[in-house]
C-alpha cells in the first residue's frame, strides 16, 4: 500500500482510517465481534415474530393501530419508525407454551430522551416503562420481559406503546417477540 502525506492530497479524494490495536487489543475485537455474532443467532432462533414499524406489510399483518390515526412514519439510515404523542399498537403472535419477551429497538437521538415518557403494554397491562440509554452511541435494544399470566393459552397478544398525557414515544426501529 502506497501511503502520502496528508498535504499532496489537495484536490484528491480521501478517506482511508485504519485502527492501530495491540495484539491483545485485537484478540478482545475478535472475540467481542464472535459474541455478538452468537447474540444475533441466539435471539433470531428464539424469534418469534419480528414487527417493521412504519412497513405498510408488516403493519397490516399484525394488525396496526394508532391514536392519533395519521401518524407519519419517521425515517432514518433508511430504516422506518414510529412515535410520537397517544398510541400505537400490534396484535403480535406468542408462543401459549412458553416464556416470552419483547425486544424492542431504539436509536439515541439528540434529544428525543428528554422527551420520553411512555410505556409498553400487553393486552392492557403494563410490562415496562421507557428508560433511555445512556450508554448506547447509536442504536440499541431493550428487552422486556412478558408475564406468563399474559401469554398462557393465547396465541396472539397486543402490544401497545402508550405515550403519558404529556409525553412522548421515541422512535421504535423494531420489535421482537422472542422465547425466553
Amino acid at each position: 500500500m502506497s501511503l502520502a502525506p496528508f498535504y499532496r492530497t489537495h484536490g484528491r479524494t480521501y478517506s482511508v482510517y485504519f485502527d492501530v490495536l495491540t495484539p491483545a487489543e485485537l484478540d478482545a475485537r475478535v472475540a467481542r465481534a464472535a459474541a455478538e455474532r452468537e447474540r444475533v443467532r441466539r435471539v433470531q432462533a428464539a424469534t418469534i415474530a419480528t414487527v417493521q414499524p412504519g412497513d405498510s406489510p408488516d403493519e397490516q399483518k399484525f394488525g396496526y393501530r394508532s391514536e392519533p390515526a395519521d401518524r407519519p412514519v419517521i425515517r432514518r439510515e433508511r430504516l422506518p419508525a414510529r412515535g410520537g404523542a397517544g398510541w400505537f399498537s400490534y396484535d403480535v403472535p406468542v408462543d401459549p407454551n412458553a416464556d416470552v419477551a419483547l425486544i424492542v429497538t431504539y436509536l439515541n437521538d439528540v434529544g428525543l430522551p428528554m422527551l420520553a415518557d411512555f410505556e409498553v403494554q400487553v393486552d392492557g397491562t403494563r410490562v415496562a416503562r421507557y428508560a433511555p440509554n445512556a450508554n448506547a452511541s447509536s442504536w440499541w435494544d431493550a428487552r422486556y420481559d412478558v408475564p406468563s399470566s399474559l401469554t398462557r393459552g393465547k396465541s396472539r397478544v397486543t402490544v401497545r406503546f402508550q405515550a403519558a398525557p404529556d409525553g412522548r414515544i421515541v422512535p421504535i426501529y423494531g420489535m421482537r417477540v422472542v422465547r425466553q
